[in-house]
């Protein structure tokens, strides 16, 4: 029944159908809920759930190596959990995980084939589950290694309000939930060929513009989970241009692209969940005209350094003859440097293409 005092609602058999913001909060977020059900440790058996999922782990061999949090800190892959009974992660493995580890194994070509809209919708669920579980863990990444400067941690900064959507449309396998159109965000799939990482396995975000790139192999994925198409609508004439295979740096730089066409919006799109006589769960929205605040050359110019800081530190990018990571990144901050195209022309991948400004 519905909980009256924070608007939860709960179906017949039991399930959450609808977290309210606060007990999202409260229980999954602050608490140690299981990020799916909101049961607690104490109520059910709990096994945890991988961030990057275990097919991942091993189709790239990264079990053993280590992921980078946002403090620097280095962490195992095989240890970066979050919070998850056995019957969830059970239910996220058939529903989720298989399916999208069969969808993107394969050649890009392959790929390409097996998307009609269900499977459309089954990757960004995908998506925006991974992004919430990247998320959902700095909720114990503390800022100082030393206790003595503080107990704060990375989530202390985040608007988990903001996420409450992405949670529903994260845990829609659990609920049953349709997803309506207008629900989809942003969502480009590139063919990959110069790569300048060693991993098969890639992933950063622009988490307050909820913007994820994501390489598996050579696959390169670009999302954005609350914009309802508004980013590649924005960028559709220049992502026109690209006309074959793009590499790892230019994929960054369209999630740059996405992200600050995400935080430009002037009309942002709203989204709801609609529960039907506790049985049916529907995630709906409205999508507003277009409209994007005006260009701003050097806030993109941080955006894109923010995707390709670790490259210029490495001395992989070269800007106008140069791999001087201090030349390279003040050239990138103007917001003027390009790597995807240059003068209305899509530029061919090249590990080691000069861009210029």
């Amino acid at each position: 029944m519905s909980d009256q005092l924070d608007q939860t609602i709960v179906a017949r058999d039991g399930r959450i159908l609808l977290f309210s913001c606060q007990r999202f909060i409260d229980d999954i977020v602050m608490g140690n809920g299981c990020l799916i059900c909101g049961a607690f440790p104490h109520d059910k058996q709990f096994n945890d759930e991988h961030i990057v999922p275990r097919w991942l782990l091993k189709r790239y061999n990264l079990f053993d190596k280590t992921v980078i949090l946002p403090t620097g800190e280095h962490r195992h892959y095989r240890s970066y959990t979050v919070p998850c009974c056995v019957e969830c992660n059970s239910l996220l493995g058939v529903q989720v995980e298989t399916p999208v580890s069969q969808l993107l194994d394969g050649k890009f070509e392959d790929l390409v084939q097996r998307l009609d809209e269900a499977n459309l919708r089954l990757l960004f669920t995908w998506l925006s589950l991974l992004f919430f579980k990247v998320h959902l863990k700095d909720r114990t990444v503390r800022v100082h290694k030393d206790r003595r400067l503080g107990h704060e941690v990375i989530g202390d900064i985040y608007d988990w309000g903001d996420m409450h959507h992405l949670h529903a449309v994260a845990r829609s396998p659990f609920t049953k939930a349709s997803l309506m159109p207008e629900t989809i965000g942003s969502l480009q799939i590139f063919e990959i060929d110069g790569a300048l990482s060693s991993d098969g396995y890639d992933y950063l975000d622009f988490t307050f513009d909820q913007t994820l790139i994501c390489r598996l192999g050579r696959i390169g994925i670009v999302a954005t989970l609350n914009d309802s198409t508004a980013a590649e609508s924005a960028w559709s004439e220049r992502l026109d241009l690209i006309e074959g295979p793009i590499s790892e740096l230019q994929l960054r730089e369209v999630g740059a692209m996405f992200a600050v066409a995400n935080r430009n919006l002037i009309s942002r799109p709203t989204f709801m969940s609609l529960v039907h006589d506790k049985t049916t769960v529907m995630i709906a929205g409205t999508r507003p005209p277009l409209k994007l605040k005006e260009f701003d050359p050097e806030g993109f110019g941080h955006a894109l350094l923010f995707a390709v800081r670790n490259f210029v530190d490495a001395r992989a990018i070269s800007v106008n003859g140069t791999r001087d990571p201090k030349t390279v990144a003040a050239a990138i901050e103007t917001g003027y440097v390009r790597f995807l195209t240059m003068d209305g022309k899509f530029i061919p991948p090249a590990a080691n293409q000069d861009a210029g400004g």
